[in-house]
């Protein structure tokens, strides 16, 4: 069972919005009309669902407040293709969020290989335990699968660090997999679910992971989340580690505004602009894509260099594409 799912579905008990301190929904809905030949734009962080899943009925978005018309992972898939291409997001990289993980991903890659990148969303809990290591082996060495993450190891009451990790980040070294890591906080609630009664704040620390690099320093990192609100943490491990990248993630659109604008910036101002990748969370929602483009996009502090580095260029660079 996808237990982010279950956060997301009941909204009123997990009370997700209060990540932003609910100032989100009084933000203004953007306008987003991107011309038809807007930039090209790289999403480093999206989640699939298996096509025969359904979908919490209604789940409301909890920005915009409109309720999702979308009722199974097939139709979450082609509502997301769809944004993906009303804002011109060529590439996107992809890790299931519930049943089999690792073949929602490679559904999405197969109906759009062109689009598409597969990431082998993996945590290590007792309800969702580690995948074989053969089985990514084997996927890692044909090229279906290109990337190690999302990695959930907070929600299992884990760090990175812990050993447990160790083979599966020695085979992503030896296939030059970049990792792609859940860091910083979770959502309202967590700990109190059966699923991840051992979730910790503390575990969200950018620096808890710092034996995992010692241990494996040929690996390359994403911090999703840019590991809010540990956000000076996140800029120390930038200047520590420079196979260290962060994502813009679900803080583009689920955070006030200004939050996100402030965190942006101290990142940026930091000298790490050439770091950070746009990746949207979408979760449930599809309009969380032009939601999470709007977020960088708004930043009127980023120069036009900035925002195409953001939207693109650090991406290409550190995923090789």
């Amino acid at each position: 069972m996808n237990h982010e799912a279950d956060f997301m579905a009941n909204i009123g008990r997990r009370e997700l919005l209060r990540l932003g301190g609910g100032a989100g929904l009084s933000l203004a809905l953007p306008s987003l009309g991107f011309a038809a030949g807007a930039q090209p734009i790289i999403d480093v962080h999206l989640h699939a669902y298996p096509a025969s899943m359904p979908l919490p009925a209604g789940a409301t978005n909890p920005i915009t407040g409109a309720k999702s018309p979308v009722r199974s992972g097939a139709e979450h898939l082609t509502a997301c293709i769809a944004e993906m291409k009303r804002h011109n997001v060529v590439r996107g990289v992809v890790s299931g969020g519930d049943g089999d993980r690792l073949q929602a991903a490679i559904d999405w890659r197969n109906r759009d290989p062109a689009r598409f990148i597969a990431g082998a969303g993996i945590r290590g809990s007792a309800d969702t335990p580690l995948p074989p290591l053969d089985t990514l082996r084997r996927l890692f060495a044909d090229g279906t699968i290109r990337v190690l993450g999302e990695v959930t190891a907070e929600y299992a009451g884990l760090s990175l660090s812990d050993p447990q990790y160790d083979p599966y980040l020695a085979l992503a070294e030896e296939f030059d997999v970049p990792v792609a890591l859940h860091i910083g906080t979770m959502p309202s609630g967590t700990p109190f679910d059966p699923c991840c009664s051992t979730a910790r704040a503390r575990l969200g620390h950018p620096e808890t992971i710092e034996e995992a690099l010692s241990r494996h320093p040929k690996l390359r990192i994403n911090l999703m989340h840019s590991g809010w609100p540990y956000i000076e943490e996140t800029i120390a491990m930038l200047m520590l580690y420079p196979n260290v990248n962060v994502d813009t993630g679900a803080n583009a659109w689920l955070l006030p505004r200004a939050e996100f604008h402030a965190c942006l910036q101290r990142i940026v101002g930091a000298g790490f602009g050439k770091r950070v990748m746009f990746g949207s969370d979408n979760m449930f929602w599809p309009e969380a894509i032009g939601l999470a483009i709007e977020g960088v996009e708004s930043a009127s502090f980023l120069s036009a260099t900035q925002k195409r580095d953001i939207f693109y260029n650090n991406a290409a660079a550190f995923y090789r594409l």
